[in-house]
């Protein structure tokens, strides 16, 4: 239906009307009765030929979301409230594309990124996962082994990224991982820039989430400044804390630091990231295994499968908190 606005009359001046009476007779009624079925006929007539488009339309099913555990967060861990208590209301996108950055190798990023593939692959979230760090591919060597695999991507090389936003359009993944080299905001700029992949990803729908894996260095804020100024709202950002480097009140830099304000503003979400025994975290990267296959791993002793458990309830539940802007909905 068109609706068509009156004009206004300026002067307010109502036209003078003329009214004439009229003598209705009985023959009058009933052609106006065969007038209004006349209209009833041609409008089911239309109804009718449109019916079955919007019967195909009500018979599409859409995708179901895969089911989400519900996971109980573990003794230990504690979310940071910096925001307000709908910051995890996100809108709805076909995707999400995740890159993990930290500010120099053993933050905990590569840590991080290995974590999230594991529930990645657990929930059967459809995940295409990309090893940038050449230096230490830890991503690719733990979780190379489990299908799809991972894929290994240059970013200091033109054209060495192309695939990243390429794999979007050819295979509409939920999540594109991306585990970034240390210190790599600057590869990160050259990249978007040259590939245009904010503009691409809004074209097909995902969103872009910046994952900032945090130690008690100077670095770390610098970094991250780096990336806020550079992606301002056009991404969403996750915060991690890595407790490895202590308790979350030892992060006293950036606790007090003005960046903490202006990623609150936008909407960013503060994490906390367990610490694992040492000599636990040791045993696992010594024989290349995925976070899960521990559990079952004979060279663990049962108390420190369940450590290792323990641990991976607890990045579950803490991760929860930020569940929209990893993908994990």
């Amino acid at each position: 239906m068109v609706i068509r606005s009156r004009r206004s009359n300026p002067n307010n001046v109502k036209p003078p009307v003329n009214i004439t009476p009229v003598n209705i007779t009985p023959e009058d009624v009933t052609l106006e009765d065969e007038f209004d079925d006349t209209l009833e006929e041609e409008f089911i007539e239309e109804l009718d030929a449109i019916a079955p488009e919007s019967t195909a339309n009500a018979n599409k099913q859409p995708l179901e979301s895969p089911q989400v555990a519900e996971v109980k967060p573990a003794a230990g861990t504690k979310q940071i409230n910096t925001t307000d208590a709908n910051s995890n209301n996100q809108p709805e996108y076909q995707g999400r594309l995740v890159f993990i950055t930290g500010d120099k190798g053993g933050t905990g990023k590569s840590v991080v990124a290995r974590i999230l593939l594991d529930i990645y692959r657990q929930r059967n979230i459809k995940c295409i996962a990309y090893e940038c760090d050449q230096s230490n591919p830890q991503l690719y060597r733990h979780y190379n082994k489990i299908p799809p695999g991972v894929n290994k991507i240059k970013l200091n090389q033109r054209g060495g990224a192309d695939a990243l936003q390429d794999n979007l359009k050819q295979f509409s993944p939920q999540v594109s991982l991306v585990d970034m080299p240390a210190g790599a905001a600057e590869y990160f700029e050259n990249v978007a820039k040259d590939i245009f992949l904010f503009q691409n990803a809004q074209r097909m729908g995902y969103r872009i989430t910046m994952v900032s894996v945090l130690s008690r260095v100077k670095e770390s804020l610098s970094q991250l400044k780096r990336v806020v100024d550079f992606c301002g709202d056009r991404a969403d950002y996750v915060i991690i804390k890595n407790l490895y480097w202590g308790d979350e009140h030892k992060f006293t830099r950036y606790n007090n630091s003005e960046i903490r304000q202006t990623v609150a503003k936008l909407g960013g979400v503060e994490l906390l990231l367990p610490e694992l025994f040492d000599d636990i975290f040791d045993t696992i990267d010594s024989n290349d295994l995925t976070f899960r296959e521990a559990l079952e791993h004979e060279v663990f002793t049962l108390s420190n499968q369940s450590r290792v458990y323990g641990w991976i309830e607890a990045c579950e539940a803490e991760f929860a908190n930020a569940s929209a802007q990893l993908g994990l909905e």
